[in-house]
Order: structure tokens, then sequence, then C-alpha cells
């Protein structure tokens, strides 16, 4: 494969790629990487081409470059001497979203009073079922015991200790 080759399949894909994303407005990313092995090899390993210029005369060299220092990486040698394959080009366009604040959890009138269920935890146990967007901030459960929302269940087993946070998320500290 030439240089010259390769740079119209990242422009292509690239193309391809930001196509996809339409009238995404953000700011777009885009990653480049070779799937490479030695010639004899039956294998490829991924190699990430972030920071190399695809119009730079000498790509070809810096791939082959970045091949050998990742192929050493992985498997404690390489061969700088030995032919290098490109089997695959890989480009990823990605959309970056910007960061979103974390809003506090909605104050909870009252005070959160958990259901009960009885749970095998290596025996059968009755514990508190709890629903997480109930629970107040700051409110700390030992376990074992149960929180649940419409899109996940957590466990906390005995001598594991949830504190709600400011956020309304679980921290969960193990036995």
């Amino acid at each position: 494969m030439t240089a010259a080759t390769l740079r119209r399949l990242f422009a292509t894909l690239e193309r391809e790629g930001r196509k996809r994303l339409g009238a995404f407005e953000g700011r777009v990313a885009v990653r480049r990487a070779l799937d490479m092995r030695y010639g004899e090899q039956i294998f490829e390993i991924t190699v990430p081409l972030e920071g190399v210029n695809v119009e730079a005369l000498d790509l070809l060299e810096q791939a082959a470059a970045r091949f050998h220092r990742r192929h050493e990486e992985l498997y404690a040698y390489s061969v700088p001497g030995q032919e290098v394959v490109i089997v695959n080009a890989r480009v990823a366009v990605v959309g970056e979203l910007p960061v979103l604040p974390a809003e506090r959890a909605a104050a909870v009138a009252g005070t959160a009073t958990p259901g009960r269920r009885r749970v095998w935890l290596g025996e059968w146990l009755e514990v508190p079922v709890w629903k997480m967007d109930a629970l107040p901030p700051s409110l700390e459960v030992k376990g074992p015991a149960i929180f649940e929302s419409a899109t996940t269940t957590v466990l906390a087993r005995a001598g594991e200790r949830v504190v709600v946070t400011p956020h309304g998320w679980l921290d969960i500290r193990l036995a």
C-alpha cells in the first residue's frame, strides 16, 4: 500500500463518518488507526495514529515505527527490519457533546421508608428495598439492602455502607 492510497482511504472513511453525523454542530474529533502485523503473522494489532500527520511524506514509516513500538509494548519484542503489513484502516469520527453539569438531587419531602423483601444471600434474609428516586441526600444505609429504580437494581451486601450523594448517586463503601 502506498501513502497516497492510505490517505485516500482515510479521507473516504472520514467523509462517510462525517456524513453519518449529519447536521451535528459540536466539536468533531477524528481518530485514525491501522490494524497491522508482521508479514508472517496471522493476527493483527490495532495501532492508533494519534498525532501523526496523514499528509506527512513519511506517513508509512511513522505508522511502521508506531507498530514496532506497540508490538514491543504488547509482546516484549519487535523486529524493526521485518516487513509490516497493513490489514485494515480505521477511522472514528466522533461528535463530542458538551459536558453537562450534574444536577443536585431534588429534595425529598419527608423520610424515605423502605419496603422489605425476602432474598437469597447464602441464606434467606428479609432485607430493606429502597426506591432510588425517593432517597434524600446524605441518607446512610448499611447492607444488606436493595436499591431499585426503573433502570437498575443495586445490592449492598452485609458489611457494606451506602451513602446517597447530593446528586442522588449511591456511594458504596465495600466491606
